[in-house]
C-alpha cells in the first residue's frame, strides 16, 4: 500500500479503514488501538475533542461520534494508520497535483475541481460520490503539493453517554 494509494480510497469511500464520519471512538479504537489525544477544539469544554492515528486526525463529538477526518498531507514524511494491522506506516511525501488527480482517475474516482472560495494559492478537488476534498498550495512556478484531504459531517444524530455510563477512558 502507498500514501497515494491510501488517500484515494479514502477519496472513493470516506474511509481509511474504520475510521470515517459517524463511527464511534470506541469501535475505531478497538480495531486500531487508542488514538493518540491532541486536545480539545475550545478552551472551556471537553467536547468536541481532537484524536489522531499519525497524521490521520479526527474530531469527535461528545456523543463519541466522528464528525470530522483530516489528513494533513504538508509533512516531508506522512504517517497513516494500516487497517487491519493496528499500526502505523510512514510514507513519502509531499504528493503532487498530478498524481492525485492520477490516482484517482485509476480507481474510476470523479472528481471536480473546486474553484469558489478558494483562496490565493489554494487549489481544491472534490471527489463527487463522497465529497472529500483535497486541497493543494500553489506556489509560484512548481507542481501545487497536496496540503491535506478531508471529509466532514455537519449534522448527525447526537446522544451523549448516559450520566451513570461506565468510563471509556476518553474523558467525561
Amino acid at each position: 500500500m502507498t500514501a497515494i494509494r491510501t488517500l484515494a480510497e479514502f477519496g472513493s469511500t470516506a474511509a481509511i479503514g474504520p475510521l470515517h464520519c459517524g463511527a464511534t471512538i470506541n469501535d475505531i479504537a478497538a480495531a486500531l488501538g487508542p488514538p493518540w489525544d491532541i486536545g480539545r477544539v475550545s478552551k472551556g469544554r471537553r467536547w468536541p475533542h481532537l484524536f489522531s492515528y499519525g497524521d490521520a486526525e479526527f474530531c469527535v463529538c461528545r456523543c463519541r461520534r466522528v464528525t470530522l477526518i483530516s489528513v494533513q498531507t504538508w509533512r516531508d514524511a506522512i504517517e497513516l494508520p494500516v487497517p487491519g494491522t493496528g499500526r502505523l506506516v510512514t510514507f513519502a511525501g509531499p504528493l503532487t497535483h498530478t498524481r492525485v488527480m492520477a490516482e484517482l482517475s485509476a480507481i474510476d474516482c470523479p472528481f471536480t475541481s473546486l474553484t469558489l472560495h478558494q483562496p490565493p494559492g489554494q487549489l481544491a478537488l472534490q471527489v463527487d460520490s463522497t465529497g472529500v476534498t483535497f486541497t493543494f498550495r500553489a506556489e509560484a512556478g512548481s507542481e501545487p503539493l497536496l496540503d491535506s484531504a478531508g471529509h466532514w459531517i455537519s449534522t448527525h444524530e447526537c446522544t451523549p453517554p448516559e450520566a451513570d455510563a461506565p468510563d471509556d477512558g476518553f474523558g467525561a
